[in-house]
């Protein structure tokens, strides 16, 4: 099956390119979409205060996130899979919390955002092709396709996100960078048949020296990963130029906040805290966690 995503993000300390190579129709021509959390944050990318503003696009009223494990997990128990205080406990935890609540002030016209849930947590074995040491972006596409269509993953829905992670010793590499010297996470899009499907890709982060903004490596984890959820809830199109809440200046929800704000702790709707990234507010002008 053909792959008709287009990547997002690249913005290397204060320089921004886009992945597809592609200008969003509801941009200015001067902004190029970025869903990428940088290994290197910048103070500030921009002078201009920021301010998200709706594009028109999509956003993913009650999350509904399955954690996929692409071939074998290799964090151990500094950062467990599934259990008490685990990434499956994590995203279910938070995704019930308070940390969701204040998202309603980025409500359309149409649409309410609300609490989600965790729906899954998949090890799965990609296609031979897809699982070099170096992963390319076209290559998660093309498994994420596989996998569906194999059912060895549930079909894309209207608020289903993968969250990908990779194992110890796999490079992602996507056209503008890669994850063993710029980012240490992104979220995209693709479009599977005549559905969208939203993903988030994690590639394995215990030893990159840029993917630590919190005080141990379980916290750092979440920490990352909270920053794709809040922004694939806000803006989950980017991927296919179909943007939602975005600044043209600042990015998206979570990159105005990353290596800005210290990381915060949210109890979960499990009643156990997690550390997080805060998010940029509009109505309280800062980035918050909670309201």
């Amino acid at each position: 099956m053909k792959t008709l995503t287009h990547r997002r993000a690249l913005c290397v300390l204060a320089a921004c390119v886009g992945l597809g190579g592609l200008l969003p129709a509801t941009a200015d021509a001067a902004a190029r979409p970025r869903s990428t959390y940088l290994q290197h944050q910048p103070v500030r990318r921009s002078t201009v205060p920021p301010n998200l503003t709706y594009r028109g696009g999509r956003v993913l009223g009650r999350v509904q996130v399955d954690v996929v494990v692409w071939g074998g997990w290799s964090y151990g128990r500094a950062v467990p899979l599934q259990g008490p205080r685990s990434i499956r406990s994590f995203l279910g935890g938070i995704t019930a919390s308070k940390y969701l609540d204040w998202l309603r002030e980025y409500d359309t016209p149409t649409q309410h955002i609300g609490r989600g849930s965790i729906e899954g947590v998949y090890t799965v074995h990609p296609p031979a092709a897809d699982d070099h040491a170096t992963v390319t972006s076209a290559q998660i596409a093309h498994g994420l396709h596989a996998l569906i269509n194999a059912g060895t993953l549930p079909k894309p829905t209207a608020n289903r996100l993968y969250v990908v992670f990779f194992r110890s010793g796999q490079v992602v590499s996507t056209p503008f960078g890669n994850s063993q010297t710029d980012f240490c996470a992104y979220h995209d899009t693709m479009m599977h048949g005549s559905s969208t499907a939203y993903f988030a890709v994690v590639p394995y982060e215990a030893n990159t020296r840029g993917c630590h903004p919190a005080s141990t490596s379980f916290d750092s984890v979440t920490t990352i990963i909270s920053h794709e959820l809040i922004e694939a809830i806000t803006d989950p199109g980017v991927g296919l130029d179909r943007l939602a809440w975005y600044d043209r200046n600042n990015g998206e929800i979570g990159d105005i906040c990353a290596g800005v704000s210290a990381p915060a702790s949210v109890t979960g709707g499990d009643g156990v805290p997690y550390v997080v990234q805060r998010e940029w507010s509009n109505r309280s002008h800062t980035c918050i966690a909670t309201r």
